[in-house]
C-alpha cells in the first residue's frame, strides 16, 4: 500500500467568531466543535454547519482562510503535502 503523504499542518482553536488565514491555498480541512451548540464555518465556497460533537474531515475546493461562528470552543487544522 502506498504511504499517505498528506499531513496536519497549521493548527488553530479557539471560542466564538474566528478567522484564521493559511499560508496558501489548501483543499483539506479538519475541524472538531467541541461545543454544546451548532457552530458554523465558511472556507472558500464551502459553508457547512456542525452540530456539538461532530467532526469535518473533508477534501474541499480550494480555500485559503477559515470563518467561525460559534458560541463554544472549537479546533481543527488542515493537510498539506508533506
Amino acid at each position: 500500500m502506498p504511504k499517505d503523504t498528506r499531513r496536519a499542518q497549521e493548527f488553530f482553536s479557539g471560542t466564538g467568531a474566528f478567522t484564521k488565514t493559511f499560508r496558501g491555498d489548501r483543499e483539506e480541512l479538519v475541524l472538531i466543535n467541541d461545543g454544546s451548540a451548532d457552530l458554523t464555518f465558511t472556507a472558500g465556497a464551502t459553508t457547512f454547519t456542525l452540530k456539538p460533537g461532530e467532526v469535518f474531515d473533508e477534501e474541499i475546493n480550494p480555500f485559503s482562510a477559515i470563518d467561525v461562528t460559534a458560541t463554544g470552543s472549537f479546533r481543527g487544522y488542515v493537510r498539506e503535502d508533506a
